[in-house]
């Protein structure tokens, strides 16, 4: 706010108003007190005086109900101001509880995924790598298994993206959006590899 704002609050006006009466009360209340009364003294200067004082008097009583006046509407608006921010405070820790609700379900489901690519890891041979008998007896059981827990987790984060997206958490839906994608690239090579078999020597074909 600028200082000519500043000063045309009528609160400030107010202010400065009583300001200048007070003042002037002094100076010529000084000056009537200054002035002896037993001596041959100018009448007509001191009554101005009085007449003045009085005047200032008066101006002080009409300020300072101004004053009050204008603190109490001040007072109104402070109030008035702060209900609408402890409201905003209500929200925004309402929303910040949902936030961190919401992240916390993304870590959650982040934390599965990272389990979930530990058992995938198992499907990832390298070339040269063939798999036994044994191993491929296993792979092939664990499959169903494997492809469930995707499903799983695809339908959470597909269901936690579409409540960040109500929520208008963009990040959060993006983050949910790019993971629930990157599972179901995985389900589907799961599927592409079709069954398992080996050569005569226990080599994969």
């Amino acid at each position: 706010m600028s200082n000519k704002s500043k000063q045309d609050s009528p609160l400030v006006k107010a202010v400065l108003a009583l300001d200048n009466y007070l003042t002037e009360l002094g100076r010529v209340g000084s000056k009537i007190n200054s002035t002896d009364m037993t001596s041959d003294f100018d009448v007509e200067y001191v009554q101005k005086l009085m007449t003045r004082f009085a005047e200032c008097g008066q101006g002080v009583s009409e300020e300072v109900t101004t004053l009050s006046m204008q603190l109490h509407e001040a007072q109104a608006r402070a109030e008035f101001v702060a209900q609408g921010v402890s409201r905003q405070a209500e929200l925004f820790n309402s929303r910040r509880s949902e936030q961190n609700e919401q992240l916390e379900k993304f870590r959650i489901l982040n934390e599965k995924v990272r389990e979930l690519n530990a058992a995938l890891s198992q499907f990832r041979r390298p070339l040269g790598h063939g798999l036994t008998d044994e191993d491929r007896a296993k792979l092939t059981s664990s499959v169903p298994a494997v492809e469930a827990q995707l499903a799983v987790l695809i339908e959470e984060l597909q269901n936690l993206r579409q409540s960040a997206r109500d929520s208008r958490m963009k990040a959060l839906e993006k983050n949910a959006e790019s993971l629930a994608q990157a599972l179901q690239a995985a389900r589907k090579k799961l599927r592409d590899l079709g069954p398992l078999t080996t050569d005569g020597s226990g080599g994969q074909k």
